[in-house]
């Protein structure tokens, strides 16, 4: 019992950790390149600086919370019920999903001067609120 409420616990944590980054950097340190940047080409080269720091820790986060995830779907560790072990599946999922989207925004960025899509950015964030629900829920 103890282990699933350290299990649950840490899943939930990481998942809050890896959100609050996705948000600080979307509503925090976006704005503010543009703002800092107004050379699309100057604004690329630092957000890219940015964006290698970011990765040594959003990385590892990533790789920590997948892992969590993995040992309570595998060992049990999720609360009892299959509603648990679907959620944390559904975790693992928008995970890559988060990753695609980051991937595809990351890319269409580097252009410099081109627009990324207002879509990339609406649909991270929806599959990072869902991956909230899903954290909660199969505590």
């Amino acid at each position: 019992m103890m282990a699933l409420s350290l299990l649950s616990g840490l899943n939930i944590l990481l998942v809050g950790l890896w959100v609050g980054m996705y948000l600080f950097t979307t509503f925090v340190i976006s704005p503010a390149f543009t703002e800092l940047f107004p050379d699309a080409e100057v604004r690329c080269s630092h957000r890219r600086l940015v964006g290698r720091h970011y990765a040594r820790v959003n990385g590892p986060l990533t790789a920590v919370l997948g892992v969590v995830a993995l040992v309570m779907i595998f060992t049990g560790g999720a609360a009892p019920g299959l509603r648990s072990e679907v959620l944390l599946w559904a975790e693992l999922l928008l995970l890559v999903l988060i990753g695609g989207t980051v991937a595809l925004y990351v890319r269409r960025a580097s252009v410099a001067g081109a627009a990324v899509p207002g879509w990339i950015t609406n649909m991270t964030l929806g599959a990072s609120v869902l991956l909230c629900v899903a954290a909660v829920g199969a505590a």
